[in-house]
């Protein structure tokens, strides 16, 4: 008798119906783009013999964010995948947020109707790019195993909020995302048992799984984790940019993926775009005022109801975690309210004066490229792209600085 096809798992109840592009990307196709993202984020894209990406993105170069079970299940063959997106762990991810509280504050293109990014969704994303490079470079099936379940895993270990709240665990409980992912691989949390069941059922080693996600792998191919230009990074960077930009996004992962791949001169030249794109988004984006403000008074929050809040709240998803904190369920959706009238500057300046004197520690990553030295192979690119990180001591009041508010502002441009 044959084995019933791992296909089901993702049925939908009903037929999923075609794509159909919303309002605004009918306005953006009719209206020519400006020349330089034309030129480097714009192509003449043929998807045909790729069929996982043909079913997400009908409508390439054009990327959608959100997936629908049924595109899931057709997107990936691999059994191991098949049943580690249907793990609990990771259907954990559907309720953990991508970038925190900014995603109950500000919604992607500012329409409040918009379905919030989730870690579930940016780790399908990471997977299929890993697909799409297994594909381009021929590798193996066992190699396709391996790269395609450190894509689905390497968030796994995520908590309510993502990074706004776990400087706290951190600093309290000595959690973070990346130790609870590696206990879940290694089956040693009760929050799901099954995975490292499922990866040695599939012959995939998972201390061969965390080194790659920890860069401590020799894998021939681990570049693609650990890069500067990482698949990671590629998917993340490409949705925040939907947080800031009010209409058509331009920056499709997967032709930046081909770009890392192919190396000529006009993929070398959409990488430096998206290594400037990466700068933007850090410096005026995800340090910059807004989540600044969010973070850092959601994160006040839990120093002053510090009692409140246990280790194993990090294992919850958000909806369990707001359950359990009434508090501050109320305090998310009451900061909502304040800054969407006030102002981020406002709401410190009234509502916390004791923060404006206040400094705390940002960090500070700066970005460059090198383009005098050859790029030969995708683990090359770490020779053309890098960056600093450091850190800075940040005054909260400092948000009412027209110059970081400007710089802000000019992402919604």
């Amino acid at each position: 008798m044959s084995v019933k096809p791992q296909l089901d798992l993702f049925a939908p109840s009903t037929a999923a119906k075609p794509a159909v592009p919303n309002k605004d990307s009918l306005t953006h196709a009719q209206t020519p783009a400006a020349p330089i993202m034309k030129d480097l984020f714009d192509s003449d894209f043929n998807a045909e013999d790729i069929r996982e990406w043909n079913q997400l993105f009908p409508t390439a170069p054009q990327y959608s964010y959100h997936f629908k079970r049924a595109q899931i299940s057709s997107a990936f063959d691999r059994p191991l995948h098949k049943r580690l997106i249907a793990s609990h762990a990771f259907e954990r991810l559907r309720e953990i947020s991508f970038l925190g509280a900014i995603d109950y504050l500000f919604h992607p293109n500012g329409k409040p109707a918009n379905i919030r990014h989730s870690r579930y969704d940016h780790s399908i994303g990471v997977a299929l790019l890993s697909q799409q490079y297994c594909r381009l470079m021929g590798l193996s099936e066992a190699d396709r195993d391996l790269l395609g379940a450190a894509a689905l895993l390497h968030d796994i270990g995520h908590g309510p909020f993502s990074h706004t709240l776990e400087p706290e665990f951190a600093r309290r409980f000595n959690l973070n995302h990346h130790q609870l992912t590696n206990k879940i691989i290694l089956g040693e949390v009760d929050l799901d048992l099954s995975v490292r069941h499922l990866l040695e059922k599939h012959h995939v080693d998972p201390d061969a799984v965390i080194a790659i996600l920890s860069k401590k792998s020799d894998h021939p191919h681990a570049s693609l984790f650990t890069g500067p230009v990482n698949i990671d990074t590629l998917e993340g960077i490409s949705r925040t940019k939907t947080y800031v930009h009010p209409h058509y996004v331009h920056c499709h992962p997967r032709l930046l993926l081909e770009a890392a791949v192919k190396l000529d001169d006009e993929s070398l030249q959409r990488l430096d775009k998206f290594w400037q794109l990466k700068e933007d988004i850090y410096r005026n984006f995800i340090f910059g005022p807004m989540c600044f403000a969010t973070d850092h008074l959601c994160r006040e929050f839990v120093v002053d109801n510090a009692p409140d809040f246990a280790a194993n709240d990090f294992l919850l998803t958000e909806p369990a975690f707001l359950r359990r904190h009434p508090a501050f369920r109320k305090f998310l959706h009451s900061l909502k309210n304040r800054i969407e009238l006030d102002g981020v500057a406002d709401v410190i300046d009234s509502d916390r004066p004791d923060l404006v004197d206040q400094a705390t520690k940002v960090p500070k990553r700066e970005f460059h490229i090198n383009k005098d030295v050859a790029v030969n192979s995708f683990a090359d690119l770490g020779k053309r792209y890098y960056e600093e990180k450091n850190s800075f001591l940040r005054r909260v009041g400092n948000l009412a600085d027209p110059a970081q508010q400007a710089a802000a502002a000019s992402l919604f441009d």
